[in-house]
């Protein structure tokens, strides 16, 4: 299934839409999750995939299946996780423990010097060209809300092993209140460290909203971050979160849907997630152990680094179902492209 995304990565580039999604919650992961914080230091070697050419297939017609012998219809009461057995395969995987500089610079970022949005968006790091005839990180702003205004910019990431492969999706930078715990040009070398099969998610948070931000800590209660199919806004450049978040993000998309080119699989969640954790019979993590949901972008965040260090072949028989969903979930992702 990995080879089917891979093969599926084709040329896209876009700009602001005034499309708008059904609303859909917040979803957060705390401060405290368990995820390693990014250390910067070197933790050794991680493999890179392999993204050999290969034959355009076909995304599977129909909704996801869920494990074998179970049912579709959705559960009215919360999920019991008395039944579910207390292994956590965060703690087995990812197998090394990886520093942000671990992980391969899968694309070069650049800031677009176009944009179709009617906020105005700077064109270079210093904001000295925009879209507006008056320049400036301080004047080229737009308020996202009364306490919080943010610098918007267009940025394209294009794979490094496929110079065909590019998208086009927002990144805006608090200007007021300023920020100290990171920049644009941080902000970029982490986008380009996020592996591609993670890409889509950044087109689906700017085609259905605001894209990613990267937010004053006075805007969260207590969260890291927050996703969904409408954004991602963050406190952190903290790459597993990123993650995490773009986890919430994948399975939006494939439960409120695009119609006509998605349609919505509004039980994703509620029962079909819900059953593969009890096929597998484990956890992904205590926060993950929270709900459905959260465990389900904890999976994503421990799919990714097992891509990037190469162990999807000891993830899956640790959890096979959680992995066959998660690998059709990320495929729905690649429908974003017109």
């Amino acid at each position: 299934m990995m080879q089917k995304i891979i093969n599926l990565l084709v040329i896209f580039t876009f700009g602001c839409s005034d499309k708008e999604s059904d609303t859909v919650e917040d979803t957060a992961v705390s401060l405290d999750t368990g995820v390693e914080e990014d250390t910067g230091e070197d933790t050794g070697d991680t493999s890179d995939t392999d993204e050999d050419e290969g034959e355009d297939v076909e995304i599977p017609a129909g909704p996801i299946p869920g494990p074998e012998g179970t049912d579709t219809t959705p559960e009215e009461e919360g999920f019991d996780w008395s039944n579910i057995d207390g292994e956590q395969i965060g703690n087995s995987f990812p197998q090394q423990n990886l520093a942000w500089t671990d992980y391969p610079q899968y694309g070069n970022a650049e800031i677009l010097t176009w944009t179709d949005s009617e906020e105005c968006v700077c064109f270079d790091a210093a904001c000295t060209t925009c879209s507006q005839d008056d320049c400036g990180p301080d004047v080229c702003t737009y308020d996202l809300n009364e306490n919080h205004t943010l610098t918007k910019y267009h940025v394209e990431l294009r794979s490094t092993s496929d110079a065909d492969h590019a998208i086009a999706f927002e990144v805006n930078v608090s200007s007021d209140p300023p920020i100290q715990y990171t920049d644009l040009v941080d902000v970029l070398d982490r986008l380009e460290r996020i592996p591609v099969e993670y890409w889509y998610g950044f087109k689906i948070i700017t085609e259905f909203g605001r894209g990613i931000q990267f937010l004053h800590g006075s805007y969260f209660n207590g969260a890291a971050a927050y996703g969904s199919m409408n954004y991602i806004d963050t406190q952190t450049v903290d790459v597993p979160i990123l993650l995490h978040e773009l986890g919430h993000t994948f399975e939006q998309y494939t439960r409120i849907g695009n119609p006509p080119i998605q349609e919505p699989q509004e039980n994703i969640l509620n029962p079909i997630w819900r059953h593969a954790i009890r096929v597998d019979d484990n956890r992904t993590t205590g926060y993950g152990s929270n709900n459905e949901w959260e465990d389900l972008a904890e999976f994503a965040r421990i799919y990714a680094q097992c891509l990037v260090e190469g162990s999807l072949s000891d993830l899956e028989p640790a959890s096979p179902e959680r992995f066959r969903i998660w690998e059709r979930i990320l495929l729905n992702g690649t429908t974003i492209h017109p």
